[in-house]
């Protein structure tokens, strides 16, 4: 299975900014001489043996927010894999720091306009964000969608192109996406135990290849599920 997430941020006060993983994080603008911190101090020089500009020195995300441990996680999880560099670790996850301080100060806007769970329209998507336009970047040009998100508004893209599912998401804070090769058809007992005990399953795969539209019953509930081939959607409801 192949999997790539990568993460973006954006800075608010009026203006949109954005900064990638490979992009340069807040602590590269201070002039001083010395260590950077992901918290965006500058320590002695001492504190940097390796000469990377970076202290070599542990920090702590326990105040974040869920959402900017989960990103600082991801971060970790990639360095170790040997996805990022340690220069370029530092660099996204300070910029994770200065959105979640931003955040704790009052001086970012949590989004009010998050979408709910589920899958959005492709006809709601703007005329530039198509499915094979999308799908080629992700599995082309990674760089491209780890600049900036898709667009200023959150939104939440899921959908199924050749052999993969792909996600976008943005919350009006971070973006992030991944693709995953499709994983083989669910039987009818694995359908409903996910629409009961994990439904995000069910949101991020559809329940079989292709289109179809089918029912299924069991003693007291009615499940749909449908797909057009691109989008899926499924609920249940008691009989």
């Amino acid at each position: 299975m192949k999997k790539v997430t990568l993460l973006g941020s954006v800075l608010v006060a009026g203006a949109l900014t954005f900064t990638g993983v490979n992009g340069h994080a807040a602590a590269d603008d201070v002039e001083e001489e010395g260590a950077k911190t992901v918290w965006g101090e500058v320590l002695p020089s001492d504190a940097d043996p390796d000469g990377d500009g970076w202290a070599n020195t542990g920090f702590d995300v326990d105040w974040m927010s869920q959402e900017g441990q989960n990103r600082v996680a991801d971060l970790s999880e990639s360095k170790d894999n040997g996805e990022l560099s340690q220069v370029e670790y530092n660099e996204a996850v300070a910029e994770v720091f200065k959105i979640e301080q931003e955040l704790a100060d009052g001086d970012v806007s949590e989004s009010t306009g998050h979408p709910a769970e589920g899958h959005q329209d492709a006809g709601q998507m703007s005329t530039d964000v198509d499915r094979a336009h999308l799908a080629d970047l992700a599995l082309n040009s990674p760089d491209v969608l780890n600049a900036a998100p898709l667009q200023e508004e959150p939104y939440n893209y899921n959908f199924v192109y050749g052999d993969y599912g792909f996600h976008f998401s943005y919350d009006g804070t971070y973006w992030k996406w991944s693709y995953d090769e499709l994983k083989p058809d669910f039987s009818e007992a694995d359908l409903i135990y996910l629409a009961h005990n994990n439904p995000a399953m069910l949101n991020k795969y559809p329940a079989k290849a292709g289109k179809y539209d089918f029912k299924l019953y069991d003693d007291n509930y009615v499940y749909h599920f449908q797909s057009d081939g691109y989008e899926w959607t499924w609920v249940y409801e008691p009989k």
